[in-house]
């Protein structure tokens, strides 16, 4: 497997003592899911949920920090940012433009992400097999994201996407600071826990 038209970003590397402070979970961790959960069933009695996605709190950290929703009720479209590990509160659903070019997408059942809960970790191992297997020179770096939708066929399907760093050539120096460049590749991984590179 070739790796092809992967987006270079910068990142710039913070050190920062964190010795006061709890590490906060990973995006793909059970307890991270667990909190989200309990939120989207709130939530799900008010709106229909047609999108989840979460991303790290701070850049090639994987730790969980917000998620995007893409909401729906009585026909119109609305968006809501849930904070956590931020020390605020989350955002009310606010009323987004109706795009009519696109499907409208299929509502999630939010028991089909708590079915899902402690697979998720299972299926970033196996992502990360699949990049020392196929993309040589190239190392795990963290996850950037994770989605929940219903796909085309109308499946259940997660999204993740995965930071990468070349070996050796991620670290250099700029300005006085450490850069890593990384690329973000992506799975996808079906309600029955196959996890498959998308290029």
């Amino acid at each position: 497997m070739k790796l092809k038209k992967l987006f270079l970003i910068s990142a710039t590397v913070l050190l920062i003592s964190a010795c006061s402070q709890i590490a906060p979970p990973s995006i793909s961790s059970p307890k991270a899911l667990g909190e989200l959960i309990a939120d989207l069933k709130a939530i799900v009695k008010n709106y229909d949920i047609v999108n989840v996605e979460i991303s790290e709190k701070d850049k090639l950290t994987g730790d969980f920090g917000l998620v995007i929703l893409d909401l729906r009720k009585d026909g119109e479209k609305y968006s809501q940012v849930l904070y956590y590990n931020y020390g605020i509160a989350h955002n009310d659903p606010k009323k987004e433009r109706n795009s009519y070019n696109k499907k409208e997408p299929q509502p999630i059942n939010v028991e089909d992400i708590e079915k899902q809960q402690n697979n998720i970790e299972k299926y970033l191992e196996n992502a990360k097999a699949q990049i020392t297997e196929n993309f040589e020179g190239y190392s795990f770096e963290s996850i950037k994201t994770i989605a929940f939708y219903i796909n085309e066929d109308g499946n259940f399907e997660i999204k993740m996407g995965i930071n990468i760093t070349e070996d050796g050539k991620s670290e250099r120096r700029e300005r006085g600071r450490t850069v890593i460049d990384y690329y973000t590749v992506y799975f996808l991984a079906d309600g029955n826990g196959n996890v498959v590179y998308k290029e």
